[in-house]
């Protein structure tokens, strides 16, 4: 059986666009495959590489090295497109994923040996490189295979085959039935809002400890919540096998109204409950820890499915998507730290990662993150650069997150500040001393003032009238 994929309209014009100039252009297939149909969402040029050294990866996109123009297959770095798919992957909701490579060029690259064995190389370290890690869910479960699109520069031929990844037997190269659709593709959108405060133990040793192991920790802490948790629609709890077009139509129907299409597709709430049992260890460790990490926040979540996507697949993508924007934010913030140590004369620490925006594609929404005095501007940057998009400052959604609440954050800090002028703890004790002896002391004056009242007040009365 053909496999058959559907993009929108606008992605012929796309490569029609590059293919039209003669050039070679290499870029990312990005999607969504469920069980009852294959949509490719956008396809995304990879900006030409800046670093002919294959530098690292967290300094490749933002090196200031002048790009090097790459005009055939055998001048792509593996590495370079592989790190384009981490980048692309964060600003994917949950359900989405790269599927694979899109190419312009005069070669014929599933005729050519040596292209077509450049164009495995390619497909395989990018899975290899998404494997790395699993918290970003780079790769889509459960799919062995890659889309590689290409159109000629010089006739214009449109083919898509597609190549299994993960193997070290010869591939072959399946064709696939690629159809572009005249109308925008239609989504079920779900919204979810999860909620986050934990407390964490901080061990710190000789050396000190890593942020990124501190935020690993959390991590995988937060995807073992997440998993556990038991997720309702619009208040209820709906069966996995049922399909999200059918959602909307049951609850009109109960209502005796007739579902408009807009109706249909209206956004529906996703909430997560996660089960007593499941929040208490089965075994209780008791550590002595230098500190504690209170990691507290709300992450938002808008994913994206085909209507007839199943309840199952909803739950699948919005728990990814939760787990994958903490993972995304975890990775940028810990790149961005000058020192990623926590001493352990450091009594307040305060981390920030970047909060997420909303970035349009089409008809739905990808991501961005944007770190604290950052403005919408910032996120244009990597729509440009990494999708390959034109948007304006007023596309960007940058409500579905507010900054961070630090006024708790500046509580503490004046508490540890106080601290340092406190006394040493012997010291702290002979007060306590002190001020113990003194309340004995009024306390005594007092219950004998209470109990020779009487007396006293006769005696003043007799000073009184001997005064007369």
């Amino acid at each position: 059986m053909v496999r058959t994929v559907y993009s929108p309209e606008y992605c012929l014009q796309y490569l029609e666009q590059y293919a039209s100039k003669e050039t070679f252009v290499i870029g990312l297939i990005l999607g969504q495959t469920t069980d009852s149909r294959e949509n490719v969402i956008h396809l995304a040029r990879t900006p030409e590489e800046k670093s002919p050294d294959n530098a690292a990866e967290t300094e490749a996109f933002s090196g200031s090295d002048k790009p090097e123009v790459v005009r055939s297959l055998a001048g792509v770095s593996e590495a370079w497109i592989a790190d384009h798919a981490k980048h692309v992957t964060r600003m994917l909701p949950g359900g989405m994923f790269v599927q694979g490579i899109f190419i312009t060029s005069d070669e014929d690259i599933f005729e050519d040996p040596n292209c077509f064995s450049r164009v495995k190389a390619i497909v395989n370290y990018t899975y290899k490189s998404l494997n790395t890690n699993p918290y970003m869910y780079g790769n889509c479960p459960g799919v062995a295979e890659r889309l590689v699109l290409h159109m000629s520069t010089s006739t214009k031929v449109l083919t898509c085959k597609s190549v299994e990844v993960g193997s070290v037997k010869n591939v072959l190269a399946r064709p696939v039935d690629w159809k572009f659709l005249p109308k925008p593709q239609q989504w079920q959108r779900l919204d979810c809002y999860f909620e986050f405060d934990d407390v964490y133990p901080v061990i710190v040793k000789k050396s000190g400890i890593s942020v990124k192991q501190q935020f690993q920790q959390i991590l995988e802490s937060a995807q073992k919540t997440i998993e556990s948790s038991v997720m309702f629609i619009d208040g209820e709890l709906k069966t996995d096998s049922e399909a999200l077009e059918n959602l909307n139509k049951k609850k009109k129907l109960k209502t005796n109204a007739k579902v408009t299409q807009q109706e249909a597709l209206k956004s529906m709430q996703v909430s997560l409950f996660v089960p007593f049992e499941t929040c208490l260890p089965e075994t209780v460790e008791y550590l002595e820890c230098d500190g504690s990490i209170h990691f507290s926040g709300v992450v938002s979540s808008s994913v994206f499915l085909y209507p007839k996507a199943t309840v199952s697949e909803a739950i699948t993508a919005v728990k990814q998507d939760i787990v994958r924007s903490l993972a995304s934010r975890f990775t940028m913030h810990c790149d961005a730290l000058i020192d990623d140590n926590l001493l352990p004369e450091e009594k307040v620490c305060f981390n920030e990662p970047p909060r997420r925006v909303l970035v349009p594609v089409g008809s739905l929404f990808l991501c961005d993150y944007l770190f604290p005095g950052e403005a919408p501007a910032e996120a244009l940057l990597s729509v440009r650069e990494l999708l390959d998009l034109q948007i304006t400052e007023a596309d960007v959604v940058c409500d579905v997150e507010t900054p961070a609440d630090t006024s708790e954050f500046d509580a503490l800090d004046r508490d540890a500040s106080s601290e340092e002028l406190l006394a040493t703890p012997q010291e702290a004790s002979q007060f306590m001393y002190i001020t113990g002896i003194c309340f004995a002391l009024f306390v005594l004056i007092v219950s004998i003032l209470v109990h020779y009242y009487d007396t006293i007040v006769v005696c003043l009365s007799k000073m009184v009238s001997k005064s007369k």
